[in-house]
């Protein structure tokens, strides 16, 4: 059965995939509804037999099945010619019977049954469905054998041999199968080796035919035929077959390669790959290694295809390892063989082979080069380094391999430099140390691939990333004695400045000795250059030599970076970090962040172990593997050991610098002197912590001495603090103290809170803040702290809360939250601690923004708190805490009331569990958009933006009537500037619920309005579906969805600013929390507005999608007034005595005595001059195609400067030198000839004047110097006077 044998045979000949229950209804389910022909015999057959069991009242079992099967097959080799169709049903009935027939029965009918089934397999009539089934059984009884003798079933498997080379494709694959079964059978048996002989001696024999000495025999060319079916076998059975016969046949197949016949070769290179891939195959090494060899020296003697070569390079790269398993002496000697070919496949330029390649490649160097085989090429090297004499022996075999990794970088490999840079990376990452004696050229020939100009070379980041690999395995050392910064040269710019930040990229596992050594000489000769520059006055090449000497330093975060020397030479560099930190204010950052990544890595280290090494995927490779095999528990301890040790130097310094310098960027110095407080002896901080905390009490009381004095001065004045003030250095002090937390016990860190609870009331703000902030540190790291003293801290806060200053609102915020939590975790809710939680929400509409942001990142983590699971809370609790944020709507102000409502929406948008609770407040959102309120109503719009982007549109069905109306009623209210969010809110009703839905509720008078937004939405959906590709891509643009997270700002805007355009995707995600779990979204700006303003010069980015074709929308406030200020400011602004004077921060310039007014002389073409940079004049509503450009000749004339008394100009107190200019002439760029040569020729006159002025004053030479160049203007202007 063709069907049959297909299906089952594939994996092994022998498969039950018949149902449990009666065999005859297994068979007939599964082919009764079979339209072919022999699935119907079957049927029918199967059927016959069942209803001869009924009627005789014999049980359906398969040994009755198989009964009756044997005896209709007996009967039906009396007849002459036997029906073929009811033999092959009768077969396949067999072979389905044979797994659930037991194998002791098997046994005892062995030769009676598989004699019927010889007989049919050797009959004439065959039938191809037949000869599978046959195969089938024929199979079976080879497995069922009573022992291992050989000669018990040689007839059966001769006969299975013969089907081989069966002419029949499908009974030939059949064969084929059952043959690669028999032998999976045979392993682990004495029979292996007489079926492997079998198969050999089949192969010998078609061999002879195919290659014998009578060429015009006609059994030659079927002979040849015959080996293609055997090699179509061996590629299953070869890896199954014992060695003597596996490396005979070896031997015919190197031959068999020689002719070089793509469909011969490929039948053995598919045996010789499974044959290799099979891990329990035995193989002669030899024999597997010439046939290797010839495979590769045919790829670079003979021309292949591209599957060709990818395939012999996978070929080689399992056959390689398998012969290195076996005998890695005569496999590592082939190694420049096969590296060749594979060099040669590189250079192909085929994608699929150079990538076969390139991992054969880096297969190789791992697996097949040793040990052993660097050291041998090592030892010649040094050998031949000592001696100084020729080498008399030849080059060892990685030499080779060595040279040919170097021959990649040659021309001919150039379009797949970056593949040839992963080899050699590679290469270098298993050489290790030994890198720098063996690829000492190819360092070399990488650094002058570097000199390569980038339009010829796009493989730069390819490039650092192999050199990297290099630093990585010869280390820092090695690598700069073979690539120098070259800083010794006297000009700078032959510095290697490229080297600088792979070294600050790829040096781990480096030495801290050699950066003390020999880097930080090198920044002593690079600040003894810039000196000399300085002095001799070249004050370029002097910064030059000062960024050198900062890039030097740069380096020492790296060489932090897992060093291997920690413990021994850390008090070696000691002493010069602390010289440098003291006087080297630029470099603190940088020595601070080392001295962090020290300490931190080792404690992570001692804490998880090997799980702690946050090595980055540049840092893989040698080095890496070094590190980790460096780094031991006790490693890190003995680090840890010697850092605590420098605390005693590194605090002191660290704490006076910090006291002394002005700012401390980026916190750098406080994290430092935390985390060298967090490894240094108690008694060592607490030593520490009490001399600070006696210099804080003396800052206090001269503090306190001053404000009595000052304040018994009724008419003392608040001035801004100095510098030197003792109120900034008690801030310090505060800043100073609360790093030493970490190592501070429960007593300091109550001394501590003592020492802040009076500066938590001071009138002065930056000592509140610094006090608010110590607090909120102590209160996140302590919580035995905030436990033991928690009454006194709600009494310290509800003390201080109308004394709070603004700047400490913030860290005044943090304070409460971890009350709050503190409480809600406890269960002990007062009505202090509601207090605080109405101060949280009145901080939503604080002017300050930090302040604001924090208010709602509290709000949000006391939601997670309460509802979280994970930390304690429940979905209750959540619901709870938002009915308490609701209880501000009953709030008195409309200040509490608009607040209450944003904290509404910010938890709706957090959390999704919230949705449905906040529709049930729309009835008194509904209520409070009746209030003539502006705060109000801002922040109710902003909540129902929130619930219509989050809500589902079932939910919003229910309220959709109320909500229309209740935002159409400030559509006509022109005053509040609500027009354009009351259009988005519809705009987002109708993507929610549909059109039709919002249209059932809408007013008639209302009607042209959402006609309006039917109508866009139309243009935009043409435009997506636009031929044009432009336009496709002008609308994706603007409609693109981007994730984002939480922005009120654009949520309670004024005017709808940012939400014109899909503003439910702009800044609403319908991802939200859920089950009270979840994180903030991050926000990704599209680069989609950067592009905009290629599109029109003349139109704004933000209307760009008003181009073309599409009105600008009057409806949206935002658009219209954009385009208004678009074109006033491409007008040039006139001064005002009325305006307002800012600086470049924003504040306002107040000038004693009343702003200066700015004299402008008069000229008759100064409204020309004025306008001239302007593209939407008052002219321009004439029929002008083009505005003509300014007129060439006005200037500053410095008429102030002039004097009476003599030539010259004189010098004024207060005032800036004597000066007068030309303005730069915008005809100087024109593109017409004459008005370029018309602005030359009155540079030209200045210049050849400068004789003739001489002596004279500014004003007079400029305003008779304008003759020459302006007497064409005074003629025009002179007939328009006339005029």
């Amino acid at each position: 059965m063709e069907g049959i044998e297909m299906e089952e045979g594939l994996i092994r000949p022998i498969v039950d995939t018949m149902e449990d229950g009666d065999f005859c209804n297994s068979i007939l389910s599964r082919f009764s509804t079979s339209p072919r022909e022999d699935h119907q015999h079957l049927c029918a057959v199967i059927g016959a037999m069942s209803q001869e069991f009924k009627d005789l009242n014999i049980p359906s079992t398969p040994v009755a099945y198989f009964g009756a099967t044997c005896s209709s097959l007996d009967r039906l080799f009396s007849e002459l010619e036997p029906a073929s169709h009811v033999v092959e049903a009768l077969l396949t009935i067999l072979s389905l019977l044979l797994p659930r027939v037991s194998v002791a029965i098997l046994k005892k009918k062995r030769g009676f049954v598989s004699g019927l089934v010889v007989r049919v397999l050797q009959s004439s009539w065959l039938t191809v469905g037949a000869a599978s089934s046959g195969l089938k059984c024929l199979s079976h009884f080879l497995i069922i054998r009573d022992g291992d003798t050989w000669s018990e079933i040689s007839q059966l498997y001769g006969i299975l041999m013969g089907f081989v080379v069966d002419s029949r494709i499908k009974v030939r694959r059949q064969a084929h199968l059952c043959l690669r079964y028999v032998l999976e059978k045979f392993q682990g048996t004495s029979l292996v080796a007489p079926a492997s002989e079998g198969i050999t001696n089949l192969f010998e024999r078609f061999y002879l035919l195919a290659g014998g000495s009578n060429a015009n025999s006609s059994e030659g060319p079927k002979g040849a035929q015959e080996i293609l079916h055997i090699l179509d076998a061996l590629k299953d059975c070869l890896a199954l077959m014992s060695t003597k016969y596996t490396t005979t046949l070896l031997k015919y197949f190197k031959n068999l390669l020689e002719l070089h016949q793509p469909f011969v070769t490929r039948r053995l290179t598919d045996s010789l790959l499974l044959l290799c891939l099979n891990p329990d195959a035995g193989v002669s090494a030899q024999a597997l290694l010439d046939i290797l060899c010839s495979l590769a020296l045919s790829v670079t003697t003979k021309e292949t295809s591209v599957d060709g070569m990818a395939f012999t390079a996978r070929l080689l790269d399992v056959g390689m390892v398998k012969v290195y398993s076996v005998n890695r002496q005569i496999c590592v000697v082939k190694l420049p063989v096969v590296f060749n070919a594979l060099r040669d496949i590189l250079a192909s330029e085929h994608e699929e082979a150079t990538h076969a390649a390139v991992n054969t490649f880096k297969s190789l160097i791992h697996a097949c080069i040793d040990e052993s085989l660097i050291k041998q090429g090592v030892d010649e090297i040094k050998m031949a380094d000592l001696n100084m004499d020729s080498r008399k022996s030849g080059p060892t075999i990685i030499e080779k391999v060595c040279a040919m990794m170097e021959s990649l970088l040659g021309y001919l490999y150039t379009p797949v430099l970056d593949l040839v840079f992963q080899v050699i990376s590679s290469m270098f990452d298993k050489l290790g140390e030994a890198s720098f004696y063996l690829m000492r050229g190819i360092l070399k020939s990488l650094a002058d691939v570097q000199k390569l100009p980038d339009e010829d070379f796009p493989f730069r980041k390819q490039l650092h990333e192999c050199i990297g690999s290099a630093l990585g395995a010869m280390g820092a050392k090695n690598f700069l004695s073979l690539l120098p910064l070259n800083l010794k040269a006297d000009d700078l710019s032959e510095v290697n400045v490229w080297l600088f930040p792979i070294l600050k990229r790829y040096t781990v596992g480096s030495s801290l000795n050699f950066f003390r050594e020999e880097i930080y000489s090198m920044i002593g000769l690079m600040r003894q250059k810039s000196e000399k520059l300085k002095l001799q006055g070249r004050v370029s090449s002097s910064r030059s030599a000062d960024a050198l000497l900062y890039s030097l330093w740069s380096f020492l975060p790296s060489f932090c970076n897992y060093p291997l020397d920690t413990a021994e030479s850390l008090k070696d560099l000691e002493k010069v970090l602390c010289s440098t930190l003291d006087e080297e204010p630029d470099l603190r950052g940088i020595i601070c962040s080392s001295l962090q990544i020290l300490i931190q890595q080792n404690k992570k280290f001692l804490e998880n172990g090997n799980e702690a090494l946050d090595l980055t995927d540049s840092d893989a490779g040698f080095a890496r593997q070094q590190v980790m095999t460096y780094y031991t528990q006790q490693v890190a301890a003995n680090n840890l050991t010697a850092l605590k040790l420098s605390s005693r130097a590194f605090l002191p310094v660290l704490s006076s610098v910090f006291l002394k310098s002005r700012k401390d960027d980026g916190g750098s110095l406080q994290s430092t002197i935390a985390e060298f407080a967090s490894i240094s002896e108690k008694k060592d901080i607490s030593s520490f912590f009490r001399s600070k905390m006696q210099e804080l009490l003396k800052v206090t009381q001269k503090v306190g001495k001053a404000e009595n004095s000052a304040n018994s001065n009724s008419m003392q004045i608040d001035e801004p603090l100095d510098e030197s003030s003792p109120q900034v250095m008690r801030a310090r002090l505060f800043d100073l103290v609360v790093s030493l937390l970490p190592g501070l016990n429960m007593r300091e860190v109550e001394l501590l809170f003592t020492a802040i609870r009076p500066a938590l009331q001071d009138r002065e703000g930056l000592i509140q803040k610094k006090a608010y902030k110590v607090l909120s540190i102590i209160l996140r790291t302590r919580d035995e702290f905030l436990s033991s003293k928690f009454e006194d801290l709600l009494k310290d806060l509800e003390e201080a809360l109308l004394s709070c200053h603004f700047s400490a609102k913030r860290h005044r915020l943090d304070c409460l939250y971890f009350l709050i939590v503190h409480v809600s975790k406890a269960n002990r809710w007062s009505n202090i601690t509601s207090s605080f939680l109405t101060e949280i929400i009145l901080a939503l509409k604080e002017a300050n923004k930090k302040t604001r942001n924090r208010a709602y990142d509290i709000l949000v983590q006391i939601g997670h708190a309460f509802g979280d699971e994970e930390k304690g809370g429940k979905k209750e609790n959540l619901f709870q805490f938002f009915n308490m944020v609701a209880g501000g709507l009953t709030g008195e102000t409309p200040y509490m009331i608009s607040a209450a409502v944003k904290g509404l929406a910010r938890l709706v948008y957090e959390f999704s569990d919230l949705v449905s609770t906040a529709c049930n407040l729309l009835p008194s959102t509904f209520l409070l958009l009746q209030r003539k309120n502006r705060e109000i109503i801002k922040a109710n719009l902003g909540l129902l933006k929130v619930l219509v982007a989050k809500s589902k549109a079932e939910g919003l069905q229910l309220h959709l009537r109320s909500m229309v109306e209740g935002i159409l009623m400030w559509q006509d209210e022109s005053k509040t500037h609500f027009k354009a969010k009351v259009k988005l809110l519809l705009e987002m009703l109708v993507k929610k619920c549909g059109l039709d839905a919002v249209k059932a509720v809408m007013p008639e008078e209302h009607m042209k309005l959402l006609t309006n937004i039917r109508k866009i939405k139309e243009r935009k959906e043409r435009k997506l579906s636009a031929p044009s590709e432009e336009a496709r891509s002008q609308v994706s643009r603007a409609t693109t969805s981007r994730q984002s997270r939480w922005n009120h700002t654009k949520i309670f805007s004024d005017f709808g600013d940012e939400e014109a355009e899909d503003s439910d995707a702009e800044y609403m995600d319908e991802k939200t929390v859920s089950g009270g779990q979840g994180k903030s979204l991050t926000q990704f700006k599209s680069k989609a507005s950067t592009l905009r303003s290629r599109k029109g010069k003349n139109l704004p980015a933000h209307l760009f999608d008003q181009a073309e074709d599409e009105p600008l929308d009057l409806l949206d406030r935002h658009r219209t007034r954009s385009a208004l200020r678009s074109q006033e400011n491409l007008k040039r602004k006139k001064d005002s005595d009325d305006e307002m004077e800012l600086d470049s921060d924003g504040r306002l310039v107040i000038h004693e005595g009343g702003k200066p007014k700015k004299e402008k002389p008069f000229r008759a073409e100064s409204d020309t001059r004025s306008e001239a940079g302007s593209k939407l004049s008052a002219n321009s509503k004439k029929t002008k195609k083009r505005q003509k450009t300014s007129e060439s000749g006005w200037a500053y004339t410095g008429s102030e400067y002039a004097t009476k008394k003599a030539s010259g100009d004189v010098k004024k107190k207060d005032k800036l030198e004597p000066y007068a200019y030309w303005p730069l002439d915008r005809k100087m760029m024109s593109r017409r000839p004459e008005h370029r040569t018309a602005a030359k020729k009155g540079m030209a006159s200045v210049v050849k004047m400068t004789k003739k002025l001489e002596g004279k004053s500014a004003s007079s030479l400029l305003s008779g110097g304008l003759k020459f160049k302006r007497s064409h203007n005074h003629k025009k202007s002179g007939k328009k006077k006339s005029k």
